[in-house]
């Protein structure tokens, strides 16, 4: 880093001190989105590109941001949070800290906490004004993604320090809020995306350091980026050939600009153009028009904001408003205060000024009208300031109660209120060439004459002190004074650059210098002399100056000591000095009477009679003489003006020294000769003298009349003069009320259009009424609703028939015009036709409901098709109901039928049993193979009844399936060790996968069993005798899949497409087994394989080459388990010890039943009666109870209930036994009081291992 003459600042001073860093500071601000174009710009920038970069963002207050951490991870610069004052640093990044605002000055960085209102996000405005004022045109700035206008005006501040602005694209931001406010505000010199604005700073900094310009000679400003080198003359004729060529296209001359003000901003050109010097910019200005617009944006750069400089604007209300409120004399004219904001930019000033005077004379309680004229030379400033609109980012400027009184809020803008607004006339106006407004009471120029030269500003104050009224105020800013006509300007308050127009006599005149563009401008002086009218000469102006050279040397000078007007030969007792010129006579009189003059100058300012000094001695190479200087106050009544008379006397020699050669003579003759040459010469003296005096009188009296009558003549002049300007400034503001009446009568045609077109496409019938209900406007289609003609206009509503259904049209009118409520209703006309009626409160500009504005939409089509849907959804209800009504009576027939059928099937199934257990017949061969056979039966009936109660659950959506992960080996491994215990008469194969592994699927076990079983028993089926099945299981990463494969029948290609369908059987006379089926097993097949999210298909290359039927389920990832080890099933004592209760109203089941369970030992008590079960049960015990369901008079729900009333058997285990055995079933036997639901048929197995396990004989 290069080392400043200037020390920074210490962290603890709270000044805002310039920075002196060599570097560029880049500040960053982000809102919503923007943390991910952040980290895309510090991936593209490298680690060494010599900047600092600070981060803003906005940040929750109440949580710890990790966004330095988040940006860390994208760049190998140092990123750090600040919370504490730290040094900025060339390639670190610096990331704002919660809950604070971030703020610079010098080279470092600050946090204070941050005291916002809620929702105002303003972090970003406030350190980009900050990053401005500190490090001028050492700071860029970058404004990313988010929501809101933060960092609009804060990047305005920068580009006015001669910084470089860049955007991020808003197609490219995730929010484009905040990149589209900051474009709008004309400030931006870059849009991009934001992955190429990194290349782009690269771009600017090594541009910046490569730019050679002569040395500027301002000490405000912090050390240029690029090269100072070079004599200033020599590159003046270049900078010369830029303005000339600025002025050729766009017209504005800038040769009265400051030298330094001109190549600082063709400086900032440079580097956004990327050329190195003016030569090279005159040539890329040359072959590029465009670039003398923006060369001329920069020059016209404005940039303000409301009550800007806070402690001058207070000054301001304290020393100048009051008085401007008071009452003004009526003599003295117009009551109407009238201000003039000078280089009003975009309007903030002007506006800030019209609040401070509206607040005033509501403090004093005056009525008086208030005129602020603001003038510009930016158009584009100009129409900024005229729509009144400004971002969000004002809150910081604008406090919370002018906020509320002179704003209204428009989405994320504030717009100044249209009573605010109509009191501000905007207008373009060149100070150097346009005449000035008159009978002003403040000018207000801030921040203008600081980039003008000094001869011009002291021509613009001459304009000020002519455009106000006497004794106007001039309010100028905080780098600017009135020093350069201080003979016009008193100050009032010198530390906020207030001042106060003096009663001067040549105020009454505009400077006679010439300005650019004036005819007379490019005329030579003496053509100005010579043209001049010819006239009598003045013989009091001669005698004036015949008696200046007679009488002493003297000077008038004012109170201040600073000369007005000096005669002939004073200027002997004056001399000049080195350095700036000064007025002061203090200054200009020579060092020997300096002390005697001040003296002399003090008595009499004391006092009102004359004061004479002490004689002092002056010496030079001839004479030696002495002066006495003589001080006379003087107040002159014509002009009131206080000034002093100064007078340098010479004192005559000592006569009693002896005079060189005087010759002494004796003789008395001679003397009296001499004595009466002498009264001869005093009686011609005297008559000379009489003749004399009686010719200076008559002169004296022709001297006073032609005085008069040349006072007369230049009072008429001045006069006349005095009223062609104000004839002109009057000219000028009538044209700029008329410019701004054109604009707002365009305005108005447009809007006028807009309204036309948007009433001509919509069609909708709108009639707008007031407070009172009469007509202010309507629209052509309200007179197919409404009898009205446009003469209706102001006439009541309530006069005027229409063709609508609406008795309440008057009282909600009325409603809605009391407050803010809305009110919508469907209403019937005319015919068929109906219409929405929608009633809202009709707001002013002001936000005052001031009527009610009601439109008509015709929905006849639309409520003609919600008719036709309520009539079809009626239709659907009904149908609904009828469906789910054929539902309910369906699974009733299902579930009688089951019940109807297993009855008789169970009492086989137990015979069967009891059969099977007897001795007799267990020696006996083919009563064994009889009871089989029964058997076989009868579980083939029932598997039947089953399948066909699970396609309806299925069909319907009412089967329900436990799913658990299991492990398909181990149920094929079940399966195939049932059939290889039966004898079938084909031979079944298990061929598991080679790795051993389990593969488990997330299913339900009974239904997967029930899948395997009914496509083993379709191969059986269909397969020869003698012939091999083969159970293939294999999987892939997903899936497992399972092959049955025969070499039955086969099936061909046209049965394949519908051997799935429900009731489908494919050549069921080839089958080999006498009891075929209905042709459901494959459908149910199919329908339970994907209710488990498989699928299954079938293949056969033809008939009589078999089939192979392939089922694929999706793998899981649980663990396998290991099924429990099961008992071998006793013959006989299973049940031995326990009590078993038995209910059924069917006899022969009863006896059956009780006969199977008491071989197994068991010891039952059997009723066929319910009622007689619960009376016998109130005083035994039992270990198990098993009942029918459906049983008359007590069925066995009803009878459980009973049982648990007992307290004995509220615990004991319960089995319902029931042909009813849908889902429905179960739940209410569950309900009921049942521990456990079984299906008949039920099988005997099944039956002993239940009340096994419920009782407690074998643990679970």
């Amino acid at each position: 880093m290069k080392s400043s003459s200037k020390q920074p600042a210490s962290p603890q001073n709270p000044a805002l001190t310039p920075s002196h860093l060599d570097f560029p500071v880049v500040g960053i601000g982000a809102s919503a989105g923007g943390l991910e174009a952040i980290c895309t710009l510090f991936r593209q920038m490298p680690s060494d590109c010599g900047m600092a970069f600070v981060v803003v963002l906005h940040l929750s207050p109440d949580h710890q941001s990790v966004a330095d951490r988040i940006i860390q991870e994208t760049t190998q610069m140092p990123v750090r949070q600040v919370t504490e004052p730290v040094p900025i640093e060339r390639n670190h990044v610096y990331v704002i800290s919660p809950a604070n605002r971030l703020s610079t000055n010098d080279g470092y960085l600050r946090v204070a906490p941050a005291n916002r209102r809620r929702g105002d996000h303003v972090a970003i405005d406030l350190f980009f004004r900050d990053l401005a004022d500190v490090h001028k045109d050492h700071a860029f700035c970058v404004v990313l993604s988010g929501t809101g206008a933060d960092g609009a005006v804060g990047l305005s501040r920068i580009k006015e320090q001669g910084g470089v602005t860049l955007v991020q694209t808003p197609d490219d931001a995730q929010y484009d809020s905040m990149p589209r406010a900051a474009i709008e505000t004309g400030m931006v010199d870059l849009v991009l995306p934001a992955a190429e604005i990194p290349q782009k700073l690269l771009e600017l900094w090594r541009n910046a350091r490569q730019v050679r310009l002569p040395e500027i000679d301002d000490d405000t400003l912090p050390p240029a980026l690029g090269t100072r080198s070079g004599d200033a003359q020599a590159c003046e004729p270049l900078l010369e050939e830029i303005l000339l060529q600025l002025r050729s296209n766009t017209g504005h001359d800038f040769q009265h600009y400051k030298r330094a003000t001109v190549l600082r901003r063709i400086e900032r050109r440079l580097h956004v153009t990327g050329q190195t010097d003016l030569k090279a910019y005159l040539h890329y200005l040359e072959q590029h028009p465009d670039e003398s617009a923006a060369l001329l944006a920069d020059m016209l750069i404005g940039v303000t904001n409301f009550f800007r400089d806070r402690e001058a604007f207070e000054a301001l209300e304290r020393h100048v408003l009051p008085q401007m409120a008071c009452e003004r004399d009526p003599a003295e004219g117009t009551e109407e205060i009238r201000i003039w904001s000078a280089g009003c930019s975009t309007g903030e000033e002007a506006y800030s000024l019209a609040m401070l005077m509206c607040e005033q004379l509501a403090l004093e309680q005056r009525a008086r009208k208030v005129q602020v004229f603001a003038t510009d030379l930016d158009e584009r400033a100009i129409g900024i300031a005229r729509s009144g609109s400004y971002p969000e980012a004002i809150v910081t400027d604008v406090p919370p109660s002018r906020l509320r009184q002179f704003f209204v809020k428009e989405d994320q803008h504030y717009r100044v209120r249209k009573e605010v607004r109509e009191k501000v006339l905007f207008a373009r106006h060149n100070l150097l060439s346009d005449p000035p407004f008159s009978q002003i009471d403040l000018v207000v120029c801030r921040n203008l004459l600081i980039y003008l030269d000094r001869e011009v500003q002291r021509d613009i104050l001459q304009m000020f002190h002519f455009a106000l009224r006497p004794g106007g105020y001039l309010f100028l800013g905080s780098s600017e004074s009135a020093d350069v006509a201080c003979e016009l300007f008193a100050p009032v308050d010198k530390r906020n650059r207030i001042f106060r127009a003096r009663d001067a006599s040549n105020a009454g005149r505009r400077s006679g210098r010439l300005v650019p563009g004036t005819p007379a401008a490019s005329m030579p002086l003496e053509a100005l002399v010579k043209a001049k009218p010819g006239r009598k000469p003045s013989f009091a102006e001669l005698h004036h100056r015949a008696l200046a050279r007679r009488m002493p040397p003297s000077l008038i000078v004012d109170v201040d000591g600073n000369v007005l007007h000096m005669s002939e030969g004073v200027g002997r007792f004056l001399q000049m000095t080195g350095g700036e010129p000064s007025r002061n006579l203090l200054n200009l009189v020579l060092p020997s009477l300096r002390l005697t003059l001040r003296s002399t100058l003090f008595q009499a300012r004391q006092g009102s009679e004359a004061v004479t000094s002490r004689p002092v001695d002056l010496a030079d190479s001839e004479h030696r003489l002495q002066v006495e200087v003589t001080v006379q106050p003087y107040k002159d009544e014509l002009s009131g003006s206080d000034c002093l008379l100064v007078v340098f006397e010479e004192r005559a020699p000592d006569p009693s020294l002896p005079l060189p050669g005087a010759i002494r003579q004796t003789d008395s003759m001679f003397l009296h000769n001499l004595e009466r040459e002498l009264q001869r010469t005093r009686l011609q003296l005297q008559e000379t003298i009489e003749q004399s005096e009686v010719s200076s009188e008559e002169l004296t009296a022709s001297n006073e009349e032609m005085q008069a009558i040349n006072e007369e003549l230049r009072s008429a002049s001045e006069e006349l003069e005095t009223s062609k300007e104000e004839l002109q400034s009057i000219n000028e503001e009538l044209l700029t009320v008329n410019y701004e009446l054109k604009n707002k009568v365009e305005e108005t045609d447009k809007v006028n259009d807009y309204l036309s077109n948007l009433i001509a496409c919509t069609e909708i019938a709108t009639v707008f009424v007031d407070r009172n209900l009469r007509i202010r406007w309507f629209t052509p289609r309200a007179t197919d609703l409404f009898n009205m003609l446009p003469v209706d206009t102001g006439r009541s509503l309530l006069d005027i028939t229409h063709r609508l259904e609406y008795p309440a049209l008057a009282d909600d009118a009325r409603a809605v015009a009391q407050g803010e409520t809305i009110i919508e209703r469907e209403i019937g006309g005319h015919g068929d036709h109906w219409y929405l009626a929608r009633l809202l409160p009709y707001r002013s500009s002001e936000q005052k409901i001031d009527g009610t504005v009601l439109t008509f939409i015709d929905i006849s089509s639309s409520h003609a098709a919600e008719e036709r849907v309520r009539l079809g959804e009626e239709r659907l209800s009904q149908q609904l109901a009828e469906s789910q009504s054929t539902s309910h009576m369906k699974d009733e027939f299902f579930a009688v039928m089951s019940h109807e059928l297993k009855h008789p099937l169970n009492l086989i199934q137990l015979n069967a049993e009891i059969l099977r257990r007897l001795p007799s017949i267990k020696n006996i061969s083919a009563a064994s193979k009889a009871v089989g056979t029964i058997c076989e039966a009868v579980t083939s009936q029932a598997r039947i009844i089953d399948d066909l109660l699970d396609v309806a659950r299925i069909r319907t959506g009412k089967l329900k399936l436990k799913t658990e992960p299991v492990d398909l080996c181990v149920i094929l491994q079940g399966i195939h060790g049932v059939v290889m215990s039966e004898q079938y008469p084909c031979t079944v194969r298990l061929q598991l996968p080679a790795d051993n592994l389990p593969l488990m699927i997330d299913g339900d076990i009974t239904r997967l069993e029930q899948i395997i079983w009914n496509l083993l028993n379709n191969a059986l089926k269909f397969s020869p005798p003698g012939s091999e099945i083969r159970l293939v299981l294999s999987h892939d990463d997903d899936h497992a899949r399972l092959q049955v494969i025969d070499h039955g029948v086969g099936l061909s290609s046209d049965s394949l497409e519908h051997i799935f369908d429900l009731f489908s059987q494919a050549a069921p006379q080839l089958a080999t087994h006498s009891r075929e089926g209905l042709g459901i097993g494959l459908s149910l097949v199919r329908q339970l394989v994907e209710a488990q999210g498989g699928s299954v298909r079938a293949s056969s290359p033809g008939l009589g080459l078999g089939c192979t039927f392939t089922v694929t389920l999706p793998l899981c990832n649980a663990q396998s388990r290991q099924p429990a080890p099961g008992t071998e099933p006793q013959s006989e004592g299973r049940l031995s010890g326990i009590r078993v209760l038995l209910v059924d109203d069917s006899v022969e089941v009863l006896a059956v039943m009780q006969e199977l369970l008491e071989m197994e030992s068991a010891s039952v008590t059997a009723f066929s009666k319910p009622r007689e079960a619960l009376e016998a049960a109130a005083g035994e015990e039992y270990d198990i109870i098993l009942s029918d369901i459906g049983m008359p008079m007590m069925d066995g729900h009803a009878l459980i209930k009973a049982l648990r009333g007992y307290v004995h058997l509220r615990h004991t285990p319960a089995i319902a036994l029931t042909g009813y055995g849908a889902s429905a079933d179960q739940h209410k036997s569950r309900q009921s009081g049942f521990d456990r639901h079984l299906n008949k048929p039920v099988g005997y197995d099944e039956l002993v291992e239940a009340i096994e396990t419920l009782s407690g004989s074998v643990p679970y």
